[in-house]
């Protein structure tokens, strides 16, 4: 297997204060890490795909794969406590099933981000030819500032230099499996996004151009958002 996608699905829906995680709950018919799974299926240059969750999900996302002929699933990995633990956690679930070849990628995936498209999966892995790590963004187009207490404005930033990262990210698997494998948990739960490891070690990050719509769900309002435009994309398919 060449490339494969790790899905991120331990968060426990804490911020939006939910009984149920936020992505395993229904939008438009199917739970929300279906929908993610779903575009990783469609997506061509994606073979495989783990996912990181709470064991106690193990169950139900299984049925989903039935439910749903998510043939890509191979294996659920358990979740770390924090977001780089689970990341090494699906990455080193993914290495049985990697072959050797020095350009495999992976695609590290939030599973609340259900509107992602097969367009810029794809486009993630073709840039690996070129790169070891690529990241999606958006440039900044509100004015940015800078306050050390929150209350009092003491800096303006060029907001023509300044991007907002999205996932999915993508990489090539055994440079970054090495990295995470590596790297003493106390280093890699001190980080957040998935571009920090490598970036800190001096690995070029290359950006894409972004989705407006590939929105992460969040928040109450990023629920009904995300259904209204997952329903529009249904009645398109």
């Amino acid at each position: 297997m060449k490339n494969i996608a790790v899905v991120l699905s331990g968060g426990t829906g804490a911020r939006m204060g939910l009984d149920v995680p936020k992505q395993y709950m229904e939008l438009a018919g199917k739970p929300v890490i279906v929908h993610v799974l779903e575009q990783l299926q469609c997506c061509e240059a994606v073979e495989g795909v783990v996912v990181t969750a709470a064991l106690v999900w193990k169950r139900g996302i299984l049925q989903w794969k039935e439910d749903f002929s998510l043939t890509k699933l191979l294996a659920i990995a358990p979740a770390g406590k924090d977001r780089q633990l689970s990341i090494r956690s699906g990455l080193l679930a993914a290495e049985e099933f990697m072959g050797s070849d020095e350009l495999s990628g992976v695609i590290i995936q939030d599973a609340v981000r259900p509107l992602t498209s097969v367009t810029l999966l794809t486009c993630l892995i073709e840039e690996l030819k070129e790169a070891h790590a690529v990241m999606p963004a958006l440039p900044i187009t509100d004015t940015a500032y800078t306050s050390r207490n929150g209350h009092w404005v003491d800096g303006l930033l060029d907001r023509s230099t300044l991007f907002a990262g999205q996932a999915p990210e993508a990489f090539r698997y055994w440079p970054y499996l090495a990295l995470y494998r590596d790297t003493p948990e106390p280093v890699l739960s001190s980080m957040s996004g998935s571009c920090q490891l490598p970036y800190s070690v001096g690995w070029n990050v290359k950006i894409i151009s972004g989705e407006q719509s590939n929105i992460k769900i969040t928040y109450a309002e990023d629920l009904r958002t995300c259904e209204e435009l997952l329903r529009e994309r249904g009645k398109k398919a």
